[in-house]
């Protein structure tokens, strides 16, 4: 191996081993500056957002890898605690169907997401965005800004219950998280969907189906937010749209802070994984500090672009080294 090789090889594992260092870092600061941190409450809060941010930040993931994004992910969840909530209004009997509503709903949402962008070629960031701001005008207008109904208490257990003081939603995601991960790592379909972000054009023309490889990013990606609209459900007994619109934006962070990469094909599950915990910390630790909204979403962009930055400069320091 080359010298020039070596020192790109070194470039490359100290971009992708920044997110540790940072979560460590992380961690390091909060326990300084709020003790309280990391007491039983706040801690099971941190795992109970790390599952919840998690879950959706493995399709937001998928969808990055083949340079796309998805910012329709809070309307999905939004939309599908709305359906809950209407259909059962606090009816145990009534909750198979909903759940079966709401991931037709989600369905449908990721197909008209995966039509925009394979089909019209719309840009994703537009097409989702549009979707996101249909999906909400359609919720505002059937609720007229107030959803009815009560979320069932057999619901309950997906979002409030732990096993082994483990919150559930945690092991929903950490299930999920190895499932994408072997399959991304291990199988035909997670080669092409690698190969389809790196090079689009060199995929089709390798024989890859690189429309069916994208399109079913988008419907993934909804579907997984139809899971955390159930999980958010349950664990919040109402809907909470507030909540469902900044997953938007931290299903995004959680992937590009763990460094997956925003122009597609570079990336993995398991540094989602970290960004995830990383921005799980930093938002409690932001509450515990006492930051509002306003100074939480601060926070969350500076550290987004400092991800982002991190990840650009490794880049071309590969490219200046000739790696």
């Amino acid at each position: 191996m080359s010298a020039v090789s070596a020192t790109a090889r070194l470039q490359r594992v100290g971009t992708r081993a920044a997110p540790l260092a940072g979560l460590a870092a992380v961690i390091v600061l909060a326990a300084i500056t709020a003790p309280g941190v990391f007491g039983t409450d706040n801690l099971r809060l941190i795992l109970f957002q790390a599952g919840l941010i998690g879950i959706t930040a493995i399709g937001q993931t998928l969808v990055l890898l083949v340079a796309g994004i998805d910012l329709s992910i809070g309307a999905v969840i939004g939309l599908s605690t709305v359906i809950v909530a209407s259909h059962t209004d606090g009816r145990a009997g009534a909750l198979p169907v909903a759940i079966v509503l709401a991931v037709l709903a989600g369905l449908a949402v990721g197909i008209v997401n995966a039509g925009l962008v394979v089909i019209r070629g719309v840009p994703p960031f537009v097409a989702t965005f549009a979707t996101f701001v249909l999906v909400q005008g359609a919720i505002t207008a059937a609720t007229r800004g107030a959803p009815s109904g009560e979320i069932p208490d057999a619901l309950a257990p997906l979002g409030a219950d732990r096993i082994a003081g483990i919150p559930v939603p945690l092991w929903i995601f950490a299930a999920l998280a190895i499932a994408a991960g072997i399959a991304l790592a291990r199988t035909t379909a997670g080669r092409r969907l690698y190969a389809t972000g790196s090079n689009a054009r060199a995929a089709a023309m390798s024989g890859i189906r690189i429309s069916w490889v994208v399109a079913a990013t988008y419907v993934i990606s909804a579907l997984l937010a139809v899971l955390a609209g159930l999980v958010d459900a349950a664990y919040v007994g109402h809907v909470d749209a507030q909540l469902s619109r900044s997953l938007n934006l931290d299903s995004v962070a959680a992937a590009v802070i763990g460094g997956v990469a925003l122009t597609g094909g570079e990336g993995t599950i398991a540094q989602t994984a970290v960004g995830t915990l990383l921005l799980a910390v930093l938002l409690v630790w932001m509450l515990e500090l006492g930051a509002g909204a306003g100074g939480q979403l601060a926070v969350e962009g500076a550290v987004i672009l400092l991800a982002v930055w991190l990840q650009r400069r490794g880049i071309l320091q590969t490219k200046t080294s000739g790696g």
